[in-house]
């Protein structure tokens, strides 16, 4: 019997003012042991999807169809059952962990509670296995983490933690809604791991949600294909990625970075929000093939081979590396995340100075005297200098701490874009807050258009802390919910002081640089797409033309389509040759295409840097080697001698020696005993004491 069943599912939203189809007429199974992937644009739909099989639809919702899961349909479930299929049947793993969990109890507690509760186990073995739970995703130190609060924990281990609590009642059906948002390869590929492992040691069947392209290729059996709330194509994963039929799934996967390094183009136009089920197909206004059948007629699912259909009047037109580049004809919808307005080629930086506040001396444009030049694009001096930055986190009842950065040196030079990579929990969300003041270094010093932290109060130090911005990982989270988008970006500016008049015409100005229509002023976050709310964020770290702008993680959260619009973006503000830019990402596949240099972090040391082609390229050191083989991939992937890891330590058991030591395969006792330091080794530098021997231990 089939485990999950969804037929002709069609799912409206009416709220006071506003209707929205969410789905129209979806089709979709899962099978006991079987993974399958759920991919699209957000809006698409994905969400709705897993929360109708759930029972969990929004308030107002009006469906038709069904949802039947063994046997059972779950749109006619009462309370009783739905409780009970919620532990049992089904388990959800939300895309937003931190705004799933209590943020009053400790992540431990909230799991031990859901195992107590489904499982009949008692308090003390609960815990037990809740620490084995946490072990199983990856969760260092899982004992101590059990009494660790969600605000405690970065968003991957948030992640962790959700997937803990979904798995922990050995569910019928998984389903993972952007499972691996904000985790990297490392963690991505043991998260993907779990998952295919349920479905074949455990006969679960799993449904996985993700904008994640190249995940989703190395784990699915079956991949469907959601636009606008309806199924554009359907079918095995090899044959759907590999050869698309559909226009969409071909601009899909166009949009995606790859580890090889291939260019990216983004999809011109947005996805429609339908107050109706389409009676044409939807992507007609982005569709370079579309007819006008397309545009009078819906296409129904045909089926092009066994277990395989496409709802297409013209399937497979054209190559996958077909221009992306295409005008939207004349009467498509305006698009949410990209408003008309003037290409991002012909928009020259219009913020070329600050004016002086309060005495405060004008943004430098040019180089201090006597700055060191760093390789790579950047011809200016230095307007980022970090030199044996130490940071230790203190315990919160003493008894020692955790050793966030230990002896970070690096630079970063005007017109230069650093990308800065590692797993999580490596210390680079540390390393940014660094950067930006937010974080006083225990050991070394933090130098910012030529001026120290550390030596600065008051005024100063405010002052200075305005020269370097920060464009945040979570686009909308990171806006207050009751300030307006005028406010929202003007606030750099009205913290310096900048007069009303002057404020507003400057606001104006870099909203136009981000193309965004100025009637989004009025808004508030929560009626903001992904792409705009990040658009936003960077118009705001943008608007008091700072020395340096600190990107963390600034694509995690949205989709391969708008991921692809806003990294133009970020590469337009990037290459003002007056600032310097860092780029932190556990992308490594974005970060090759993005960035001039690199700076590979593992427990917070570097251990590789040098420019990015030459890293990606020619690696050395084993942790680099090691991120780059896990690295997922829809081409040719990495191609170089691979690296396999031992599984992650205790944090405590890197304290001496080499770092990566005890998961090293070519460790040796002198490495357990010195710690290394970076040295030149061709193009780069490298924290290897046996960097020139290890392709020949590779080839053993």
């Amino acid at each position: 019997m089939t485990l999950l069943s969804i037929e002709d599912l069609s799912v409206v939203i009416d709220r006071p003012g506003r209707r929205v189809a969410a789905l129209s007429g979806v089709n979709l199974s899962v099978e006991p042991g079987e993974v399958v992937g759920l991919v699209g644009e957000s809006g698409g739909g994905k969400s709705m999807v897993a929360r109708s099989i759930v029972g969990l639809l929004p308030g107002g919702s009006r469906t038709t169809g069904r949802v039947m899961f063994d046997g059972a349909d779950v749109l006619t479930m009462g309370a009783a059952e739905l409780e009970s299929f919620r532990g049992h049947g089904a388990a959800i793993c939300f895309q937003n962990p931190r705004g799933a969990l209590s943020p009053t109890r400790t992540v431990g507690r909230q799991l031990v509670d859901r195992l107590v509760t489904h499982r009949d186990l008692a308090p003390a073995p609960a815990r037990e296995v809740a620490a084995e739970l946490f072990e199983s995703v990856g969760i260092r130190s899982p004992r101590r983490r059990l009494d660790a609060y969600p605000h405690e924990l970065s968003g991957g281990m948030a992640q962790r933690v959700m997937i803990s609590l979904a798995t922990g009642c050995a569910p019928g059906l998984l389903i993972a809604d952007e499972p691996t948002t904000g985790l990297d390869v490392t963690l991505t590929r043991e998260i993907l791991n779990r998952f295919r492992l349920a479905a074949n040691a455990e006969r679960r069947g799993v449904l996985l949600i993700s904008h994640d392209l190249a995940s989703i290729a190395e784990v699915c059996d079956r991949v469907v294909v959601l636009y606008a709330g309806t199924v554009v194509e359907s079918g095995p994963g090899p044959q759907v990625l590999d050869e698309p039929a559909h226009p969409y799934t071909r601009a899909l996967l166009r949009s995606v970075p790859d580890i090889d390094g291939r260019p990216v183009t983004a999809t011109p136009g947005a996805m429609p929000l339908p107050v109706e089920a389409p009676s044409s197909c939807p992507f007609a206004p982005r569709c370079a093939h579309a007819t006008e059948l397309c545009t009078t007629e819906l296409p129904r699912a045909e089926a092009l081979a066994s277990d395989w259909s496409v709802a297409c009047f013209h399937p497979r037109s054209g190559p996958l590396t077909e221009p992306a580049d295409i005008p939207a004809p004349a009467d498509a919808p305006a698009p949410a995340d990209t408003p008309p307005g003037p290409s991002l080629a012909g928009v020259a930086p219009v913020l070329t100075g600050t004016p002086p506040v309060d005495g405060e001396p004008p943004a430098r444009t040019e180089a201090p005297s006597g700055a060191r030049a760093v390789p790579g694009r950047g011809t200016g001096g230095e307007v980022l200098r970090v030199e044996d930055a130490h940071v230790l986190y203190r315990a919160r009842f003493g008894g020692g701490g955790h050793h966030a950065l230990r002896g970070v040196s690096l630079g970063v030079a005007a017109g230069e874009t650093l990308g800065i990579v590692g797993e999580s929990g490596c210390g680079k969300s540390t390393l940014a807050r660094l950067m930006l003041g937010l974080v006083a270094p225990s050991q070394g010093r933090v130098e910012v258009a030529g001026r120290v932290f550390s030596e600065l109060r008051g005024r100063e130090l405010r002052r200075l802390r305005t020269r370097a911005q920060l464009v945040f990982q979570d686009p909308v989270g990171s806006l207050s919910p009751r300030r307006t988008v005028a406010d929202a970006i003007g606030e750099p500016l009205r913290a310096a002081g900048v007069p009303a008049a002057e404020r507003a015409s400057r606001v104006a100005r870099v909203l136009e640089r981000m193309e965004l229509d100025p009637s989004i002023l009025g808004r508030r976050p929560h009626e903001l797409s992904g792409g705009q709310a990040q658009r936003v964020g960077i118009a705001r770290a943008l608007v008091g033309d700072p020395d340096l702008i600190v990107f963390d993680e600034p694509t995690s959260a949205l989709d391969v389509t708008v991921q692809a619009q806003i990294l133009k973006v970020i590469a337009e503000v990037s290459g003002d040759r007056s600032r310097g830019t860092v780029f932190i990402s556990h992308d490594l596949a974005t970060v090759r295409g993005f960035c001039d240099r690199v700076a590979v972090l593992y427990l917070g040391r570097i251990v590789e840097e040098g420019p990015v082609e030459e890293v990606f390229g020619n690696p050395l050191h084993p942790y680099t080697r090691a991120l780059l083989a896990g690295a997922p991939s829809l081409g040719a992937g990495y191609g170089g001698p691979r690296v396999e890891l031992t599984k992650d330590l205790e944090e405590a058991d890197a304290a001496a020696g080499c770092a990566l030591a005890p998961r090293c395969p070519f460790a040796t006792g002198e490495c357990r005993e010195q710690e290394q330091e970076l040295r030149p080794y061709d193009a780069s530098l490298v924290a290897c004491r046996r960097v020139a021997e290890i392709p020949a231990l590779i080839e053993r």
